[in-house]
C-alpha cells in the first residue's frame, strides 16, 4: 500500500477493531464501501452509550456497527432477542476496543501523510473495481464528502501504523523457533486429500431423451454394468470418451453436490443419481489419496508466517487487556 508499510505490513480491522496480522497478501481494511452506512451514522450526536477515557460512543454508531454484524453474519430476521442483545455487547466491546487502540495512537504522536491517503483511496477503488466518480456517487448516497472519507481513512491508516511500530518490529524469530512450530502443529501442513471420480452427465435440454438416458444408465447399474463403458455410451459430460474420468481432484475443487456425494462414498462406490440446474449426475468415487506431510523446507515460509501471527496475535491482545485494566471505562447501555 504505497509507502505507508516500507517498515512492514499493515493490521487488519476485525470486527471494530484492529488485529495484527503478519506477513502474507495484506490489506488495509479501512471503511471499504461496505461500511460507508456505518461512517454516516457514527456523525450523528445521540444518547451516549459508552464512555472510554476522554472518548465516547453513540447510540447511533452503535446501532449502525450493530446492523453490519448482523448484515455479515446473516441477518437479523435470524436472531432473537437475546441474541441480537448479546450481538450489540460484542459490538460494543469491538468498538471500546478500538477506541483505546486511537487513544494510544494519539499519545504516540504518529502522523499520516496526504500521499499514504491517496494510496489507501486507490487500493480500495481497485479492491473494489470503482472509479474515481463511482466512488464519489457511493459517498454521496451515504451522506459523506470526500474530505470526510480521507478524513477518516487517515486515522485508520494511523492507528495501523501506530499497531506495526509497537509489535511487528519487537518481533524476532529464530530458524529453531519455526521448525518447533512446524512439528507443533504438523497438520497445519499437510496438502488436503484428493479425490479420483468418474462422472455420467446427463443434460437437461431434451428431457424426452434425458429421461430414456436416465432409465438406461440406472438399470445397466442395477444389473452390474461397468461405470466407464455407461459413461462412454450415455454421458455428455467432458471426460465421456475416457469413461468419465475426472482425475484426482480436492474437495474444494468439486462443486457442491459433487462434494455432497463424494464424502458419503466408498472407493467403487456410485452416487444415486443427482438432480442439478444443468442436469443428471451419476459419480463413482475410484480412489482416495489421503493428506501428505509438507516436508518443512517445503512450507518453511508458511510456518514463519502462522508463527509471527500468534505472537503478533499473543501480544497485541496482552497489551489491549493491560490498558483495559487501567482504562475509565463506564458502559451505558
Amino acid at each position: 500500500m504505497g509507502d505507508i508499510f516500507n517498515e512492514g505490513e499493515p493490521a487488519v480491522k476485525l470486527s471494530g477493531v484492529f488485529r495484527p496480522r503478519p506477513f502474507g497478501q495484506w490489506a488495509l481494511v479501512v471503511f471499504v464501501v461496505t461500511m460507508l452506512p456505518f461512517l454516516a451514522g457514527a456523525e450523528t450526536v445521540d444518547r451516549i452509550v459508552a464512555i472510554i477515557n476522554d472518548s465516547v460512543i453513540t447510540m447511533s454508531e452503535l446501532n449502525a456497527a450493530t446492523n453490519l454484524a448482523l448484515e455479515k453474519s446473516g441477518g437479523s430476521d435470524k436472531l432473537d432477542g437475546t441474541a441480537a442483545l448479546e450481538m450489540k455487547k460484542k459490538v460494543l466491546d469491538d468498538l471500546i476496543e478500538q477506541k483505546l487502540v486511537k487513544q494510544a495512537s494519539d499519545k504516540a504522536g504518529i502522523d499520516v501523510s496526504e500521499k499514504e491517503i491517496d494510496n489507501a483511496v486507490e487500493d480500495i477503488k481497485k479492491e473494489n473495481g470503482m472509479t474515481q466518480e463511482g466512488l464519489l456517487l457511493t459517498l454521496a448516497r451515504s451522506g459523506l464528502t470526500l474530505r470526510e472519507y480521507r478524513d477518516q481513512l487517515k486515522e485508520q491508516i494511523r492507528q495501523v501504523k501506530f499497531i506495526n511500530k509497537e509489535f511487528r518490529s519487537k518481533i524476532a524469530i529464530k530458524p529453531e523457533d519455526v521448525e518447533d512450530y512446524y512439528r507443533q502443529h504438523r497438520d497445519d501442513f499437510q496438502n488436503p486429500a484428493s479425490y479420483r471420480i468418474s462422472m455420467i452427465f446427463i443434460p437437461n435440454a431434451d428431457k424426452n431423451m434425458a429421461a430414456q438416458k436416465l432409465k438406461m444408465i440406472v438399470e445397466g447399474l442395477s444389473k452390474g454394468a461397468d461405470f466407464k463403458e455407461l459413461a462412454r455410451e450415455y454421458s455428455e459430460g467432458p471426460t465421456a470418451s475416457s469413461g468419465g474420468d475426472m482425475g484426482y481432484l480436492k474437495i474444494n475443487e468439486m462443486d457442491k453436490y459433487v462434494q455432497d456425494a463424494v464424502v458419503k462414498l466408498k472407493t467403487n462406490e456410485i452416487s444415486p443419481s443427482i438432480q442439478a440446474d444443468d442436469g443428471i449426475y451419476f459419480i463413482k468415487l475410484d480412489d482416495v489419496s489421503p493428506p501428505q506431510q509438507r516436508p518443512f523446507e517445503e512450507v518453511k515460509g508458511l510456518a514463519q508466517d502462522k508463527l509471527y501471527r500468534k505472537i503478533m496475535d499473543d501480544r497485541f491482545n496482552f497489551w489491549l487487556n493491560e490498558v483495559k485494566k487501567y482504562a475509565h471505562v463506564e458502559i451505558r447501555l
